[in-house]
């Protein structure tokens, strides 16, 4: 091969690898601006997402009358918010482990 079509190549590649690095990372935030795209850690919550359309959100500051509860919550599409699959405590299956494990 010659000079300069490798030059060429070379260019194209360099080219190519610009226009991957100038590219706009994709925001979620504009789908959904109500929806909070991170929480305060202080306030003893945290949010985990657990699949595609489900979070859990999870209590664990102690002076909360919430200690330890975990909401499990999936995302309709159809009505756009987020609905109620259960609620679990897992301060009390740590405490009370007979109770759950006979």
């Amino acid at each position: 091969m010659s000079d300069q079509a490798t030059k060429r190549i070379m260019v194209g590649i360099l080219i190519c690898l610009i226009i991957i690095a100038l590219k706009p990372v994709p925001s979620f935030q504009s789908n959904y601006p109500d929806f909070p795209s991170s929480l305060d850690v202080n306030n003893g919550e945290a949010v985990v997402q657990l699949s595609e359309n489900r979070i859990a959100i999870v209590k664990s500051d102690i002076n909360s009358g919430m200690h330890g509860e975990i909401f499990v919550l999936e995302f309709n599409e159809a009505k756009k918010s987020f609905d109620l699959i259960g609620r679990y405590n897992y301060a009390d299956f740590f405490s009370n482990p007979q109770k759950y494990n006979p």
